[in-house]
């Protein structure tokens, strides 16, 4: 008998002996199936611990974000970070897939170990197992093959979302914001304009008193009125907004900056005293200071004792001839011209209060050309017996809505919480009124002073024309009209000067708060807590939605090892590799391709190397692991026809592994056993 010699496999170090003739017996001991090594089958699980432990690490950050190097790194190089966060992105997600791509191999390979396959479903197979779309496979095939590489793109994207850096809000403490104080050795700044004097306690108005602040910051008097009257009688007039949402206006000592809604008095702090944030990462920050809570409530006292009184009427005509003789006397004077007219009436504003006191009645002038109290508007305020009052005049004409309207106005120390915007120069302030507060003046004289600057307000606002503080509420009341016309005229006039005399006594406040900042320097401080950007390590959703992804890796890896026990007793057979398919085929020698070309002769046709093609797609691949193919691991294909032998030829063997006569295959099984042999 022929020494046949030893063939060495260096894949799996397993001795195999080709044999010449297949008709002799096998030996058992001599032939040894190589089956796929470990590594292999490990590499589903191996290429998933990378990802897992991302993932992991993810999720234990979750939102701690940066705010120093990492930071300051993101900030200088973000089309750097996309590039990197690209690169990982694409490494977990070729991970993911090459381990679900190795599944679908491992197990398609393993089915293959037990029924036959059809070309088309290698086809199949091999689109699957390397993510590619085949444009040669039929329509439905190449639908599923669609689907799945589109799905293969979403984990890249996913991961993306989870490792991009944001830039988030991260809100810390930083030190102290300072505040005004309303001390005793600051009294002459805050409490030098108003004195009471006489037996009847009259107020008088001390302005040579007031000091001026005015610099880049703002303009910041230590007297509200007069310096502010303008600012203040703007923010009267349009103190009700349109349609009923938060009011924005300037700040008055610095109209860089803006409320968001009502000042309560407070926030004079800021675009005065906050170099500190001037770093340039702070966009917001928010402190808390105690002030007061004005309340104003307005009806129509028809009872009211506050009116005008005429005091002397000027009616005169001045001839131009007489005055340019009189004052320009070298002057030719054009005869036609008319005399000129001259009229002019002189009021009293006077009148009692419900909280007056007896003997010192309200009393100060007012003028206007008409001497029929027409268009004339004047207030005044009263602080005594612990009550603020504020009464309204008006004459004929146009602000006789306003006459006889009487105010009350309630300051509560309250706590205020202020926001402070500082990319949009805005500020918010909010009310706790669920926190005690402490009186920040408790004298009173802050609150009398912020009344005494309402009414020297009014006295210093005469005209002839018009009623400057009848133009301001008349336009406030229009506004309310507008935002709740079911309103009748009095309920609007006394909803708009309640919105008025807020807002006037609100900016008072800030104004004062302003001085003691800046002209005083009378200042105590208040915990800030900043707002800083910083930087995030993806969204929250992105990273569960990587976390769920990654589980259903996982899981589908898991099933899958369980369902094939391991992927135990694979052959190392693969039809993704060249080499295996390559070999294997060759070993059919000519009558693998007879076989086609038999099936084209039987239809009229012939083989032109089409991939697409019916006939050889219909091609079936069966494993023969009994030795019947030279006793080796062999593939046999076969004809469509045929696709039930190989259970045939399994059930009708021998007890000892060993098939049927090779006179029982048909033409291309047995082309393939004679190259075989050969």
């Amino acid at each position: 008998m022929e020494q046949v010699p030893l063939i060495k496999d260096p894949a799996s170090d397993v001795l195999e002996v080709p044999s010449s003739d297949v008709e002799s017996e096998p030996d058992p001991r001599r032939y040894q199936i190589a089956m796929e090594s470990k590594q292999v089958r490990l590499q589903p699980v191996l290429e998933l611990l990378l990802p897992t432990i991302t993932v992991s690490i993810l999720l234990s950050n979750g939102d701690r974000s940066y705010t120093r190097i990492f930071y300051h790194f993101v900030k200088s190089n973000q089309a750097t970070m996309q590039i990197i966060v690209q690169v990982i992105s694409h490494i977990l997600a070729m991970l993911q897939v090459s381990s679900m791509c190795a599944v679908l191999n491992l197990s398609t390979r393993y089915r293959s170990l037990h029924q036959s396959t059809s070309l088309q479903d290698i086809c199949l197979w091999i689109a699957l197992s390397t993510a590619r779309v085949d444009l040669n496979l039929p329509m439905p095939r190449l639908l599923i093959v669609s689907a799945f590489v589109a799905a293969t793109l979403l984990p890249g994207a996913l991961w993306a979302g989870a490792l991009s850096p944001l830039f988030v809000l991260k809100t810390q403490g930083l030190g102290n914001q300072q505040l005004p104080a309303f001390t005793e050795h600051t009294r002459a700044n805050w409490d030098s304009q108003f004195e009471q004097r006489g037996p009847g306690h009259q107020i008088w108005n001390i302005n040579d008193k007031c000091s001026v602040f005015n610099d880049a910051r703002g303009l910041v008097p230590s007297c509200p009125v007069p310096t502010l009257q303008g600012p203040l009688l703007l923010s009267a007039s349009s103190a009700t907004t349109w349609d009923g949402g938060p009011r924005n206006h300037s700040k008055l000592d610095n109209p860089n900056w803006e409320y968001i809604g009502r000042s309560f008095g407070v926030g004079s702090s800021v675009g005065q005293l906050d170099d500190h944030m001037a770093y340039q990462r702070v966009l917001h920050y928010n402190y808390t200071e105690t002030g007061y809570s004005a309340n104003v409530r307005c009806i129509k006292n028809i009872t009211s004792d506050f009116h005008f009184r005429l005091l002397e009427y000027f009616d005169r005509n001045i001839s131009l001839s007489d005055y340019h003789r009189t004052h320009y006397p070298g002057m030719q004077v054009n005869k036609s011209y008319l005399d000129m007219w001259s009229s002019m009436a002189t009021y009293y504003v006077e009148g009692y209060l419900p909280n007056s006191i007896i003997g010192t009645p309200e009393l100060y002038p007012a003028i206007a050309w008409h001497e029929k109290y027409e268009n004339i508007t004047s207030w005044t305020t009263v602080v005594n017996d612990n009550r603020n009052m504020i009464a309204v005049a008006a004459g004929t004409n146009q602000y006789q809505e306003l006459n006889q309207t009487q105010c009350e106005v309630f300051f509560t120390p309250m706590v205020f919480t202020i926001s402070v915007n500082r990319l949009q120069h805005s500020i918010n302030v909010e009310a706790q009124s669920s926190i005690a507060a402490e009186d920040i003046e408790p004298t009173g004289h802050l609150r009398a002073n912020v009344m005494h600057s309402i009414r020297l307000l009014s006295r210093m606002t005469p005209s002839l024309y018009v009623s400057v503080l009848g133009e301001t509420l008349s336009r406030n009341v229009e506004r309310m009209q507008r935002q709740k016309p079911h309103l009748n005229l009095t309920e609007a006039v006394n909803s708009a000067a309640e919105d008025s005399f807020t807002a006037i006594i609100d900016d008072i406040l800030v104004a004062y708060g302003a001085s003691q900042l800046s002209n005083a320097q009378d200042t105590t401080v208040g915990a800030v807590h900043i707002t800083v950007e910083a930087v995030q390590i993806g969204q929250p959703f992105y990273r569960y939605l990587v976390l769920v992804q990654n589980l259903l890796i996982i899981l589908f890896v898991a099933f899958e090892a369980a369902r094939t026990r391991g992927w135990r007793h694979l052959t190392r057979f693969n039809y993704l590799d060249a080499k295996s398919v390559i070999i294997a085929s060759s070993a059919g020698g000519r009558g693998i391709a007879k076989a086609v070309e038999d099936q084209h002769r039987e239809k009229g046709t012939q083989w032109v190397g089409d991939p697409a093609d019916p006939i050889a797609c219909e091609m079936r691949v069966e494993w023969d692991l009994h030795g019947t193919l030279a006793h080796t691991e062999n593939v046999a294909i076969v004809k469509a026809s045929d696709r039930d032998y190989m259970q045939v030829r399994k059930r009708r063997g021998d007890g000892r592994g060993r098939s049927v006569r090779m006179d029982r295959l048909d033409s291309s099984s047995r082309a393939l056993h004679r190259s075989k042999s050969q």
